[in-house]
């Protein structure tokens, strides 16, 4: 990394996220390329295209599913409590066609 931008980190991190200037404003302001500023801020993992920012959060959607999907486990404790699920759905239907009511 540049030198330049070394001594510079923590001054391009300030203004770009307390001072929500752009990437442009802070290399103007503290009389850095453009190129630099935005290439510190995409390897620092700050700022994203808009290419990388919507593959970022499509990945962060699969993700997020996959973690919600049910594990191995939950899915063999399904198919077990199925089957007595069942049958007291349909005992529970059969009492109440004769009448019987909890």
């Amino acid at each position: 990394m540049n030198t330049a931008i070394e001594h510079k980190a923590d001054s391009i991190e300030h203004c770009y996220l307390q001072q929500h200037m752009s990437g442009d404003q802070v290399a103007a302001y503290l009389g850095l390329s453009q190129y630099q500023v935005k290439k510190y801020l995409r390897d620092n993992g700050i700022a994203r295209s808009r290419k990388e920012s919507t593959s970022k959060a499509a990945h962060t959607l699969r993700q997020k599913a996959a973690n919600s999907a049910l594990s191995a486990y939950d899915m063999q404790e399904l198919r077990e409590c199925r089957a007595s699920s069942l049958a007291l759905s349909l005992i529970h239907q059969r009492g109440t066609a004769n009448g019987i009511t909890n």
